[in-house]
């Protein structure tokens, strides 16, 4: 990306899932960014520069009535008490059928994130040696001691896509870490998942026609 010189991108995990409607919830999230950044009528790009990295797809990020954030109608959005995740009891600061977007401070994982052009070469520098215990946990303290300039979307847009449970966790991670069983994407594509916190999932759309449960 620093090479190319690219304005910005989009990195996803092999495994993320989102949203049939995923279109229009970039586009909410597009205004969204603007206005909670300021951006310049003169900026015409999607979501404004005064970013190094937006979280789209995470597994946790804190809020409660306290946080600074814009919050905007989204009708995909999960209703808090059907959230999943370790942040569901920070969630009640958030309106029923909206999402906001807030500062990243405590965000976890790496479903989907988007670098500016800036952004890409500071987590060059920052987290390119390998420090912290993880690369999630890297950016995030990037996040939170304001390295890098960081924000969220809450409830998140994308999320990994989760086998059935006779599978067991297939990620590597997750197998490195001595909590699940390696399996060929052949065996577990044909027996339906779900999604956390995404009403109706295109990857079990596109592979059951169906919304997960």
């Amino acid at each position: 990306m620093v090479m190319a010189d690219l304005e910005s991108a989009l990195i996803l995990e092999d495994d993320v899932d989102w949203d049939v409607s995923i279109k229009d919830e970039m586009r909410l999230l597009s205004d969204a960014v603007r206005k909670f950044t300021l951006a310049d009528d003169q900026d015409l790009s999607p979501y404004g520069h005064s970013w190094d990295l937006l979280w789209i797809g995470h597994c946790a990020e804190p809020t409660d009535n306290d946080t600074r954030r814009l919050e905007y109608a989204d009708p995909s959005a999960p209703l808090p008490e059907n959230y999943i995740g370790w942040s569901r009891r920070y969630m009640s600061g958030i309106t029923p059928g909206k999402r906001s977007v807030q500062r990243g401070i405590l965000t976890f994982c790496s479903f989907g994130i988007a670098l500016s052009r800036r952004g890409a070469v500071k987590v060059l520098k920052y987290a390119g040696k390998g420090e912290d215990k993880s690369y999630d946990i890297r950016l995030q303290n990037g996040c939170r001691f304001k390295d890098l300039s960081c924000l969220v979307v809450n409830p998140e847009l994308m999320h990994h896509y989760v086998p059935p449970k006779e599978f067991g966790h297939i990620s590597t991670v997750a197998d490195a870490n001595f909590k699940g069983s390696k399996a060929e994407e052949e065996e577990f594509e044909h027996v339906m998942g779900n999604t956390p916190n995404i009403l109706r999932s295109a990857r079990c759309r596109a592979l059951f026609d169906s919304t997960c449960p």
